[in-house]
């Protein structure tokens, strides 16, 4: 069996992960994942404060699961049982992962699902949202990049943004690694995110990473693994499951 291993972000108390249970699905892969980030969250009070206040939105931008979580968090100070004055409104998301969790977690009805990329959700929202309408209400991290904002600048639709993670190193990452390695070398190791990047970089220069195939989960990523010296094999299309199963095949030559 070909060894992949997962360079991502796990969610507290999540069962099972979408990607390591497709890929075990296929019965060809050994897979392992190893969270190189971990999240802080930070001006909740905030974020619930506009959550009370949706008549005052025309919709919400989820860019990541980690914004999902921050608004899961407000939930309790909320004193309301969901979001049911959220429910009329537009919950945008940027990918299948983040789209689950608004689903599951918050009782939205995820609008974009399918669009991959920051790029591509802007499209879907400017299809849905004229200049002049009520402002959007935008979670983000402290690494945020500034596709989404710009875009909706440019078009003339209001936003709020609202900081309300940062990301940092994850403690363990350095002994997860070298446990991991440990046990002998993977044929493949999937990014990300471009933080995934940068904070695991350090302590994988020691092994021969030029002997690994090496994917990028979104063109974000791979410019960061770039940035980085990777030589990059695939750019998976969209972060999903399905996305990651075509670009192993296609390296794979099957």
């Amino acid at each position: 069996m070909k060894k992949v291993l997962l360079l991502k972000a796990v969610k507290p108390g999540e069962e099972g992960d979408l990607y390591v249970q497709a890929l075990a699905k296929e019965n060809y892969y050994e897979v392992s994942l190893c969270s190189p980030i971990s999240f802080k969250f930070t001006n909740l009070q905030q974020l619930t404060a506009s959550l009370q206040q949706p008549s005052q939105f025309s919709g919400i931008i989820f860019s990541s699961p980690r914004t999902v979580q921050a608004v899961e968090k407000c939930l309790p100070d909320l004193g309301q049982d969901g979001l049911p004055g959220w429910k009329p409104l537009t919950a945008y998301c940027v990918g299948q992962a983040t789209a689950n969790s608004v689903r599951d977690d918050l009782g939205l009805n995820p609008v974009g699902e399918q669009s991959g990329n920051a790029q591509n959700l802007v499209k879907i929202i400017l299809q849905g949202t004229r200049a002049g309408s009520k402002p959007l209400l935008f979670p983000c991290g402290t690494l945020r990049r500034e596709t989404i904002p710009d875009s909706l600048q440019k078009a003339g639709v209001d936003f709020k943004a609202h900081v309300v993670y940062e990301t940092i190193p994850h403690p363990d990452l350095e002994a997860s690694i070298n446990q991991y390695f440990e046990k002998g070398m993977p044929e493949f190791i999937v990014f990300f995110s471009p933080s995934g990047v940068r904070f695991s970089k350090e302590f994988l220069t020691k092994y021969a990473m030029d002997k690994i195939q090496l994917i990028a989960i979104g063109p974000t990523t791979k410019t960061a693994m770039e940035q980085a010296g990777y030589r990059v094999a695939y750019t998976a299309e969209k972060p999903s499951p399905e996305c990651l199963i075509t670009a192993l095949q296609t390296l794979e030559g099957t």
